[in-house]
């Protein structure tokens, strides 16, 4: 597999060095100076070594194909690595390294360390690397705002041992460096009230809430514990109250739902669309404390999807980062689409949900599938924004209320 693709140039003092032996040779056949033929011979010999030089390092320098991923919240400092293998048993004496950055969001900002400069969205820096060495080329990031950024167009420019040529290298193997920052979570008011209101399916060792059907044993009693939680026959048979201890349990499943898109036909994403992403992110990570299992729906035109960008259910911290890197590759020039589709398939072509949180744009039609829904117990609240702050209302049909404030 071919990695590079290879542009050898030469420069003028070469060129021309290499038009005037010509010349000398003939002078010196002419003249039959010994010494000026010495000269010449040299002169070829410096050619062909530089020449074969080039050729050799460039033929086993090697970007190996990994993948390089840096998750970031903003803020914060992480080194990308560019690895750089010399398989050649001669070393890479002189030579410069360059790559552009793709980074439409602005998410990063590359620190000028290491004597890396940068020329816009271009980044260079020197090149050396010891024969049989692997080298990792470190390019120091911090974390700007929502978004990823990406490595791309890696070119390497090796020397010769005087400079006076030169071969670039330009990258086509499979690395990628890839920076990702999330979006930074934003509280929201009453999903802890919401969390103990609602009844748990899945046992779990810590939970706010207890399944009265699956009893797993018995304790001494304590002051305030309720009179029906005590259980005679064991308390009979040890002389001491003993209060039931019943299986933790929590809820079986969320369901995210996010509309971005605008009311405006002339723009893509909602205005807010930042401040909504944040809490989602935030019921993302609470969902995860409490070993809570979550989907989430999108309404971002995916090929070959009716439901949009969509994130199937599951918990615990691979399923965040999932969710989060999701959230940070959201762009405001995503095309949206109206999310009465996604809800239609949501409750009718499917498990009806249990829970469902609604973030961002809320229209009379959503409004009107979330109280058909609450028909068939499914429980459903909007995350509002309002001056006090941003915080849970339940989906009731005529006037909203709020849940916490």
């Amino acid at each position: 597999m071919i990695l590079w693709n290879v542009e050898r140039i030469y420069s003028k003092g070469y060129n021309i060095l290499g038009s005037i032996i010509p010349i000398l040779l003939i002078i010196s056949f002419l003249t039959n100076e010994f010494w000026l033929f010495s000269i010449i011979f040299l002169l070829i010999l410096f050619m062909v070594l530089n020449e074969l030089y080039l050729r050799y390092i460039s033929k086993n320098i090697v970007i190996p194909n990994e993948i390089v991923v840096k998750r970031l919240f903003k803020g914060d400092e992480a080194v990308l690595h560019v690895p750089v293998e010399n398989k050649g048993k001669l070393p890479v004496f002189s030579g410069r390294w360059n790559f552009f950055l793709f980074d439409s969001d602005d998410a990063i900002k590359v620190k000028e360390v290491n004597n890396i400069q940068r020329y816009q969205s271009n980044y260079e820096q020197p090149l050396s690397v010891p024969a049989l060495t692997r080298r990792l080329f470190p390019v120091h990031i911090q974390g700007v705002k929502r978004g990823t950024a990406e490595i791309r167009s890696i070119q390497f420019e090796l020397y010769d041992f005087f400079k006076f040529n030169h071969v670039r290298l330009t990258y086509q193997g499979h690395y990628r460096g890839e920076a990702i920052v999330y979006p930074t979570p934003a509280p929201i008011s009453g999903l802890e009230k919401v969390l103990q209101q609602e009844r748990g399916e899945q046992p779990q060792r810590f939970s706010f809430h207890e399944d009265v059907m699956m009893m797993v044993g018995n304790r001494d009693y304590m002051n305030g514990d309720p009179f029906n939680r005590i259980n005679w026959k064991a308390s009979a048979k040890t002389d001491e109250l003993q209060t039931k201890l019943f299986e933790k349990v929590t809820l079986s499943q969320w369901t995210i739902v996010v509309n971005i898109q605008n009311k405006d036909p002339l723009l893509q994403t909602i205005a807010s669309l930042e401040d909504v992403l944040n809490n989602v992110a935030y019921a993302c990570q609470f969902a995860t404390r409490y070993q809570i299992s979550f989907e989430m729906y999108i309404n971002i035109r995916v090929p070959s999807s009716r439901v949009g960008l969509y994130l199937p259910a599951g918990q615990g911290k691979n399923h965040l980062v999932r969710a989060m890197e999701m959230l940070a590759r959201i762009r405001r020039s995503t095309v949206a689409f109206p999310m009465e589709q996604t809800l239609f398939t949501l409750f009718h072509q499917g498990k009806t949900p249990s829970f469902v949180l609604h973030f961002g744009e809320f229209t009379e039609e959503e409004n009107e599938q979330y109280i058909q829904a609450k028909s068939n117990n499914t429980s459903v609240y909007r995350v509002v924004t309002e001056d006090s702050g941003v915080h849970l209302t339940s989906v009731r049909g005529q006037k909203n209320e709020a849940m916490a404030n």
